[in-house]
């Protein structure tokens, strides 16, 4: 089950990690794995260690739901299909780079991954700045967001560990 899931989640998503959130959700609360809630908790700490949020998610998905056999199954079914479809296609692509269709399929494919991140950050934002289903809103944590996207893009060539720490320290302090 748990390979099948993530080998699916693999298979039909397109564009990285946070393309996979919608995918996450659906699959992790449909397979009573764990709430939206708990993997936004999840998700936080996937985006803050080294390494792909998909990834990170898989392995510490897979981890709690089968131990430390769960986190490498997990890990490898998810990025077994893109492993697969690139060793077939890299042949084929490769030619056929010069070519009106190929060309028109990427160019399809980007506004499709734009709407599943657009998606993804929503569904983020509404477990982070609105409790209950948006029937309390937390201004605290949307002042901090506000905060640091302003120092963000202020100060373009800051290093995105001193934010996430800022923003740690920060919620720490008025959360």
């Amino acid at each position: 089950m748990l390979i099948g899931v993530f080998f699916k989640i693999g298979l039909f998503s397109f564009g990285g990690g946070l393309t996979m959130v919608p995918l996450f959700i659906t699959e992790f609360e449909k397979q009573g794995w764990m709430s939206s809630d708990r993997f936004m908790d999840v998700l936080s700490l996937a985006q803050m260690t080294p390494g792909a949020i998909a990834m990170n998610s898989a392995t510490y998905v897979g981890n709690s739901v089968a131990g430390i056999p769960g986190g490498i199954a997990a890990t490898g079914a998810l990025a077994a299909p893109s492993v697969i479809i690139m060793l077939f296609l890299s042949r084929f692509l490769m030619r056929v780079k010069q070519h009106p269709v190929k060309d028109a399929v990427f160019r399809t494919l980007k506004p499709v991954t734009i709407a599943l991140i657009l998606f993804a950050g929503l569904q983020i934002s509404e477990k982070t700045f609105f409790a209950e289903s948006f029937t309390s809103i937390q201004w605290r944590a949307i002042a901090i967001g506000l905060l640091i996207a302003v120092i963000q893009y202020r100060f373009k060539k800051m290093n995105p560990v001193f934010l996430i720490v800022l923003s740690c320290i920060t919620g720490i302090i008025i959360l």
